[in-house]
């Protein structure tokens, strides 16, 4: 959890979400819904849950029966101020993925979300051997794309690193994971940092500074959406176009 989304949990009205954030939702959604996965679920968990934006967004679409958010941010006082946010919600807040494994009967068939998550950790192996045991389980991965646009931007992000499609997948192989899906999204977003980046022009903020007005908000997100439906209309034709985040659905 980004230390800026502290901020909006408890000025929800003023909030103004960014596009970014609105369309990989609503990416994830659409993804969801052409797979082989049968819904609603056991169980949902979201690593890296944030805000619980995502989290809630699939408890309101019927994706599963049991919910949970874990994010390594989260103490009392943050989860009390989701509760009220979201109206005591059915969802579950943890702080961390032990604590997960250590309270609650992990036998249930369970979609794991990974979201824009690996790129934070100094070393993947302390997410990923959590769930070395998941056997018969699902996991969505995404993470943003080349590491040759590694920039300050992803440095205020918190970022380690960037990952190619072959480098994710290298990375889940070694671990054990089988994987159902792979591809990239956002290729009008890749275009525009490639850009930013022979410029030498840098974002200075994070997604939660975002003050763009009704009309610019509603248009990146027409174009985020029809952005993703080009690329899954080109994958269905076996044509694969570049994006600035790439995924991989997989199983163990």
């Amino acid at each position: 959890m980004d230390i800026s989304e502290f901020n909006r949990l408890s000025d929800q009205k003023n909030y103004q979400r960014h596009p970014w954030e609105t369309s990989r939702k609503n990416v994830l959604k659409y993804f969801l819904n052409q797979t082989n996965i049968k819904f609603p679920i056991d169980r949902i968990v979201d690593i890296g849950s944030g805000d619980a934006f995502v989290i809630h967004s699939l408890l309101a679409n019927n994706f599963a029966t049991e919910y949970f958010a874990i994010d390594t941010a989260y103490n009392e006082e943050i989860i009390n101020q989701l509760k009220a946010n979201n109206k005591n919600s059915q969802v579950q807040y943890l702080s961390n993925l032990g604590e997960y494994y250590a309270n609650y009967d992990t036998q249930k068939n369970t979609l794991f979300l990974c979201m824009d998550v690996l790129e934070h950790t100094e070393d993947e192996k302390i997410i990923l051997d959590f769930l070395q045991n998941e056997t018969g389980n699902y996991f969505f991965f995404a993470v943003p794309a080349f590491q040759k646009l590694f920039s300050n931007h992803d440095i205020l992000l918190g970022h380690y690193r960037r990952y190619s499609l072959p480098e994710l997948e290298n990375l889940l192989n070694k671990n054990n994971f089988k994987i159902l899906d792979k591809g990239y999204y956002f290729f009008t977003l890749l275009a525009l940092r490639w850009l930013e980046k022979s410029r030498k022009k840098d974002q200075k903020e994070s997604i939660d500074n975002w003050e763009g007005g009704k009309f610019k908000t509603d248009l990146i997100n027409f174009v985020l959406k029809t952005d993703f439906k080009i690329i899954m209309l080109l994958k269905k034709l076996n044509i694969r176009i570049n994006g600035l985040s790439c995924y991989c659905l997989c199983t163990k």
